[in-house]
């Protein structure tokens, strides 16, 4: 008498236990996204035949969180990525980016199976891209020279063309400075002189036409600044 109340016991337990799930279907996951560092608009995740708007944080530095709009059932795969983008062993590069970004996975894969773990928990981390700065020089004969790009981002040195005897050529020298992130200001200018013979170099170019600018719209469509010119007499 006591088995059977026991086992009446354990049955309703079962029968208020799938209640509780939807009427004994199978269990669901929502798929939860937290996007870190995202500035622009134009983010938009993909998964399962769904997408899902990210869009900058109201307070600029906070994180985004947001949730797909349907949830995935138990055991159905998933695989979260920039809408469009290309996929490579879970490497994704292009889709719907944000503007001036690019956001990649972080922390956890982006991809799985619903049920794997107890809580679907997507993480991105978003960076401001970065551009190129870049020149020639000209008729640089002397050695010492040096190149800075303001008073924090760096400097580089540049060495004169030499022919098979050592001798220097004055041949143009191509440079390229650290790369610039987007909607920042640059400025290069001659940090040392070069000598032996002393020469005196000037920088032109750039959005200002004196080596200076920033990296705006157009430098970014034209995969950053690249008309530097260092003239060297």
């Amino acid at each position: 008498m006591k088995f059977s109340l026991a086992r009446q016991a354990f049955a309703l337990a079962i029968t208020l236990t799938l209640a509780s799930c939807g009427g004994g279907g199978k269990a669901t996951f929502p798929i939860n996204v937290t996007v870190s560092g995202l500035q622009y608009p134009g983010l938009i995740l993909s998964t399962n035949g769904q997408d899902l708007a990210v869009n900058p944080p109201a307070t600029a530095g906070q994180d985004v969180t947001a949730v797909f709009p349907n949830q995935l059932e138990y055991g159905q795969t998933y695989e979260v990525t920039p809408k469009g983008a290309t996929i490579a062993n879970h490497v994704y590069t292009d889709g719907n980016q944000p503007k001036h970004q690019q956001c990649a996975p972080t922390l956890f894969p982006a991809y799985g199976t619903a049920g794997q773990l107890a809580k679907i928990d997507i993480r991105y981390a978003c960076a401001i891209l970065y551009y190129e700065l870049s020149g020639t020089v000209n008729g640089l004969k002397g050695t010492g020279l040096i190149l800075a790009n303001g008073s924090t981002a760096g400097t580089i040195g540049v060495n004169p063309v030499l022919d098979t005897n050592n001798t220097p050529t004055g041949a143009p020298v191509a440079f390229a400075m650290n790369p610039v992130p987007y909607n920042t200001t640059y400025g290069v200018t001659v940090l040392t002189q070069p000598t032996n013979p002393s020469q005196t170099c000037t920088v032109t170019g750039g959005g200002n036409g004196t080596g200076g600018g920033t990296m705006d719209d157009d430098a970014e469509k034209a995969g950053g600044v690249k008309n530097l010119v260092v003239t060297c007499q």
